[in-house]
């Protein structure tokens, strides 16, 4: 009689699991919008070789807003795309003779950013999310090399949705910008970045 018993409870959690993965997937066909905030971390430039008599370039603080937009490709597995504006300051410690000024001075410069990740959620509450992102640095602001280029990007988040359509996240990530940078410099700066994102999304499917 146990047996059977627990036959039957596996049977019916399994028949419970089929149809809570048709319900999510028929509540996600159409995706979701939302909007992020990003910052509560940390903005430096690295270079793969060290370089003598450079000046040094100090991440000070940052923060980036976006559109993000999530299409499912099955029950646990979506592709997020969007846009992102990304403000950063940064501290310059020139690196110049003993007669010329050296005090360190400020700057500031942005970046629009469009990344293309892979979300795999877990456990209900979780996700991982990885991919790349297409960096365009704005206007002639920055003192260190340009930034745009191909970047690459990770992080693992916890996530609540609720009934009404409405999801929330926090995301903590790292990024890695101009990976493969555009502009030719030699031994060329890149820009690392971790910080925390947070976001709320949309369902489609609650508003069509």
């Amino acid at each position: 009689h146990m047996k059977n018993r627990l036959l039957i409870f596996a049977a019916i959690i399994l028949l419970s699991i089929s149809l809570q993965a048709q319900e999510s997937k028929e509540q996600k066909y159409n995706g979701k919008i939302g909007l992020t905030f990003s910052s509560f971390g940390e903005n430096d430039f690295i270079r793969f070789k060290n370089v003598e008599g450079s000046a040094s370039y100090l991440g000070e603080s940052f923060y980036t807003i976006g559109i993000n937009y999530i299409k499912p490709l099955n029950n646990w597995l979506e592709i997020e795309s969007g846009i992102e504006y990304s403000k950063h300051h940064i501290t310059v410690e020139p690196n110049l003779p003993p007669d010329m000024d050296n005090s360190p001075y400020k700057a500031d410069f942005s970046i629009l950013n469009i990344p293309i990740s892979v979300r795999a959620n877990f456990l209900k509450y979780f996700f991982v999310n990885g991919g790349l992102m297409l960096d365009l640095e704005l206007g002639n602001s920055n003192p260190a090399d340009n930034q745009t280029g191909i970047g690459a990007l990770l992080g693992v988040a916890a996530k609540y949705d609720f009934n009404f359509g409405a999801s929330v996240f926090i995301n903590p990530y790292l990024k890695a910008h101009s990976l493969l940078p555009f502009s030719g410099e030699k031994y060329h700066q890149r820009l690392m970045e971790d910080g925390i994102r947070i976001g709320i999304t949309f369902n489609l499917d609650k508003v069509y």
